[in-house]
């Protein structure tokens, strides 16, 4: 028996226990840095409408947890009814525990576990954890791409460095820049905006009616009071109004992550590509204004069009200078046997439409 192989049977490897949510948050707070609390952890794992158990495995060792592979339950779906998902998220191993076999070991116990009980795995892993995720069957392809409209390059860019000098001197004209784009935006004044500091499900779901012909999560009422209950976000719901009736709206949530205050636009419905542009472009520039004292605001997904988003200053990050800094988002996806859903392949990156609420941010 190999060392690797004689280190990985010290470990032992089972499903989430009530009891491990102490032991999970500080096992994140090691590995990340970030403080998360029992509220979040609720929110995030065993509040999730989808599904009764938490779709977790840890690893232990002496009878410490080491390690921990959970999952978000969602719907996704292909124009049909709908089939459960696991979007595999939080991927952690302590640092004194890595090399010695405990990623796989989880994998395979999530693996064996789960594989029957949902339809695909999807996710979004970065450049690291690409090989290991390709190595237990995930295909891994090009994941949306976002857009951002920065107001302070040197909080994206960090404070060290010549990047973050350049970044402090540039600040002013990137808001100057942002704010004389918003001037110049057309708006429509038949569409109006409304503000809600909460999250109206079934107006939302009653707007969005999904995306027929593609693979996408399903934002029903049960998705919309889960997904944006996140105790550490501010949200807003923007809702896009032409002669008293809603047309469009839109779920924005703030952030201050590393110093850095960032408006996130998550959602938007309808996601059929039915709201008319005017109506998109009223709700993109009531988030934008009331984020323009935030570092930089994101959007995902395309169910905005990218020439709406050009018009309020923001640049993909796949496109220069941004390319050069943004995390490059790849999709991941996993499915038995080559199973198909609601006939479209969800290993044909090109059939999804996702937004930034379907994607493990929290």
């Amino acid at each position: 028996m190999s060392q690797f192989a004689a280190e990985r049977e010290t470990y032992a490897y089972r499903p989430y226990e009530a009891g491990d949510a102490e032991g999970f948050l500080d096992l994140y707070r090691s590995v990340w840095g970030r403080e998360r609390t029992t509220e979040w952890f609720r929110w995030r794992f065993e509040e999730n409408p989808y599904t009764e158990a938490v779709p977790m495995v840890v690893a232990e060792r002496d009878g410490e947890l080491v390690g921990a592979e959970p999952c978000l339950a969602m719907r996704v779906s292909g124009g049909g009814t709908g089939a459960l998902a696991l979007q595999p998220a939080d991927w952690i191993v302590h640092p004194d525990h890595r090399r010695r076999g405990v990623f796989s070991g989880m994998t395979e116990s999530l693996l064996d576990r789960y594989a029957d009980r949902a339809a695909l795995f999807f996710n979004f892993p970065s450049e690291a954890l690409v090989p290991g995720v390709e190595k237990f069957g995930w295909t891994v392809g090009p994941g949306p791409v976002d857009h951002y409209r920065v107001h302070d390059p040197g909080a994206l860019l960090g404070e060290e460095g010549r990047g973050g000098r350049l970044g402090r001197l540039a600040a002013p004209f990137a808001r100057g820049y942002a704010r004389a784009r918003t001037r110049l935006a057309r708006t429509d004044p038949e569409v109006s905006v409304e503000r809600r500091e909460t999250v109206p499900a079934e107006l939302l779901a009653d707007l969005d009616a999904g995306v027929p012909g593609s693979v996408h999560v399903v934002h029903d009422e049960a998705f919309y009071r889960w997904r944006f209950a996140n105790p550490a976000w501010a949200t807003t719901t923007y809702l896009a109004r032409r002669g008293g009736e809603t047309v469009a709206a839109a779920v924005a949530v703030r952030e201050t992550v590393g110093g850095v205050a960032r408006t996130n636009l998550l959602a938007v419905a309808p996601r059929d590509g039915s709201a008319d542009a005017a109506a998109l472009r009223a709700l993109v520039a009531a988030v934008v204004t009331d984020a323009a004292d935030d570092d930089a605001v994101r959007v995902a997904g395309d169910a905005i069009p990218a020439r709406v988003l050009r018009s309020f200053g923001f640049v993909a990050g796949d496109a220069f200078p941004l390319s050069t800094a943004a995390r490059r988002c790849r999709l991941a996806v996993r499915t038995p046997d080559g199973r198909r859903l609601d006939g479209c392949d969800p290993t044909d990156f090109g059939a999804w439409s996702l937004s930034m609420a379907d994607r493990d941010v929290a």
